[in-house]
């Protein structure tokens, strides 16, 4: 994912909106669409989201709270349980329940985010923004951790191998005849 320098969009982000009205998904795509956001994943059965969640690979997910067949929070529940906490994208829960209770649920649950419906265009997409830019920067890290990783793998190969090599001429120059 690459974060364009003048627009502030990460315009190959991988969206997936779940939300089990069409009308919700459509508009939201679209309103992201128009922002430069080219991969905008629309699902309406939040349990097919869910079996093809790993496949898709989201950089973000755009959540519904009140869904039928699968909750917002049984989704979240059940994504937990399926993918390791790295891999985890941000979730922006969307809903038109505005309830403090909702919002403390979502958030505990493991929400990044919440915001009520009706919601203002701009700070959806702020939002998004927000939570893609924290993305990039945790996928880095995970990179740059792993590429750390790596290389102090093989520094410690390096220099166990220098150790045995020090250890057998010791042992060979303490083990040869003096003159």
């Amino acid at each position: 994912m690459q974060i364009d320098a003048i627009t502030n969009v990460a315009k190959d982000a991988r969206i997936l909106i779940v939300d089990d009205v069409a009308d919700n998904t459509g508009s939201l795509s679209r309103l992201l669409r128009r922002a430069g956001y080219a991969i905008c994943i629309t699902i309406t059965d939040p349990a097919e989201a869910l079996a093809k969640f790993r496949e898709l690979q989201p950089d973000l997910l755009l959540l519904d709270w009140h869904m039928e067949r699968l909750s917002g929070l049984e989704f979240i529940e059940h994504l937990k349980n399926r993918i390791p906490p790295d891999d985890l994208p941000p979730v922006l829960v969307l809903t038109a329940d505005a309830s403090h209770d909702t919002r403390r649920e979502a958030l505990a649950v493991g929400a990044s985010d919440f915001l009520s419906k009706p919601f203002d265009p701009s700070e959806v997409l702020l939002r998004i923004r927000n939570l893609l830019r924290a993305r990039f920067l945790h996928r880095r890290l995970q990179e740059l951790r792993e590429d750390l990783e790596s290389q102090i793998s093989d520094r410690t190969l390096e220099l166990n191998q220098t150790l045995a090599e020090l250890r057998l001429l010791r042992h060979s120059t303490s083990a040869a005849p003096a003159p």
